[in-house]
């Protein structure tokens, strides 16, 4: 008992470093503003357009810029280091917030959907800290490392969504239009995680990446593709959760928020739970699982549409397989790689969750407005499938 106990001890110790503490931090108050100002961008788009499948324009716009934010993260991280990227990235969603404000208070959707695009760099920037966190420990702690970064988004990701009618309130009460609240205080935090990153990270570079030896290495395409998958059927089930709520259920902000809430909790707060079952599992066998029940909860909000209560549930579980997926994708794509380069990895890993979210949020809001929202969740089940499917052909 006592060698255990020992032993463990180094490991603990590992992630409590400053780096770690200042990377928590600034997930807390990040993820606070990503999901405040992602759950008022697709009610923003209806109430400027008074169209539903304008719903996922936001959201393919985040996406895209996430995408475009994550594709020059390895050149970005090699030359100027980990601080200045990633702060860098918080203060152009701070750019971005305040041009979907303003897109808000013209009742103009292009402001809009360019703020969203910049604020896809705060979302490329919360989620690269995962990577961020591994770089900091040794390479058997990796896991654990970037499940407690991931851990720490849920306290800010949960906060935000319940947020949105007091924000809206606020911003009313100001003369300004309800769903302009959101981003004022999106900018505000994200102006906030730019500071915590540039005052608490160091400034190391990466050494040169090495010629690349696809030999010594593991093909990145099974992790990308649990990547692509979990975050397709995610972002397109759930975006248009929201609106199912409120136009099918009568249901207000509050209810949207809890929602919402519950959705990325589960998103986030397993990740200690992911972790370890990659550990004891692998990495693909835990992917499968993941593959597995996301179909069921997209089965789950399909048949349970017609009820706020059932499709509640059915997202907090679709957030606990994304989340499973995420854990597992992440490890797959990065297990056993050279940490120099891993940045390469990490950027393409970004890049396809995000090519496959602005897929989803894309084509969500015509497929929910045309066919309804069950056969939207069931394609999602169908999409899910094909995680499972794809590992077990690939072995």
């Amino acid at each position: 008992m006592a060698v255990n106990t020992i032993a463990a001890a180094p490991g603990r110790s590992t992630l409590r470093t400053p780096a770690m503490r200042t990377l928590r931090a600034a997930v807390v108050v990040g993820g606070f503003a990503q999901s405040l100002t992602g759950a008022a961008g697709a009610l923003l788009a209806v109430a400027v357009t008074g169209s539903q499948a304008a719903a996922g324009l936001p959201a393919t716009a985040t996406v895209a810029g996430a995408g475009a934010a994550a594709a020059l993260s390895s050149q970005l991280v090699a030359s100027l280091g980990r601080r200045r990227a990633l702060s860098s990235g918080a203060g152009v969603a701070v750019a971005g917030s305040a041009a979907v404000a303003a897109g808000a208070t013209a009742s103009t959707l292009a402001p809009v959907l360019v703020g969203c695009a910049l604020l896809g760099a705060g979302t490329a920037m919360v989620m690269l800290c995962r990577y961020a966190a591994a770089e900091t420990v040794p390479e058997a702690l990796r896991p654990r490392a970037m499940a407690s970064v991931l851990g720490a988004t849920t306290i800010g990701a949960v906060a935000g969504p319940n947020l949105l009618a007091p924000a809206s309130a606020a911003a009313a009460s100001l003369g300004l239009p309800g769903l302009s609240g959101p981003f004022v205080f999106g900018a505000l935090a994200f102006a906030c995680t730019a500071a915590l990153l540039a005052a608490g990270l160091g400034d190391e570079k990466p050494a040169p990446a090495p010629p690349t030896n696809a030999a010594g290495a593991a093909s990145p395409l099974p992790g990308l593709l649990v990547l692509g998958l979990s975050n397709l059927v995610m972002v397109g089930v759930m975006t248009m959760a929201p609106l199912q709520i409120e136009h099918r259920h009568g249901g207000g902000l509050v209810a949207i928020g809890l929602v919402v809430s519950a959705h990325i909790a589960g998103m986030f707060a397993p990740s200690t739970l992911s972790g370890r079952l990659v550990h004891r599992l692998g990495a693909a066998p835990t992917a499968m699982i993941a593959g597995t029940s996301m179909t069921a909860a997209c089965a789950l909000a399909a048949l349970g549409a017609s009820s706020p209560w059932t499709l509640g549930a059915a997202m907090t579980i679709l957030g606990v397989t994304w989340n499973l997926g995420l854990v597992s994708g992440s490890a797959m794509l990065t297990a056993a790689v050279p940490p120099a380069a891993r940045l390469k990895r990490e950027g393409a890993g970004e890049v396809a969750m995000s090519i496959a979210a602005a897929t989803g949020s894309l084509a969500c809001g015509p497929l929910a407005a045309q066919a309804g929202y069950p056969l939207l969740a069931l394609t999602g089940a169908a999409t899910a499938l094909l995680i499972p499917t794809a590992l077990t052909l690939h072995r």
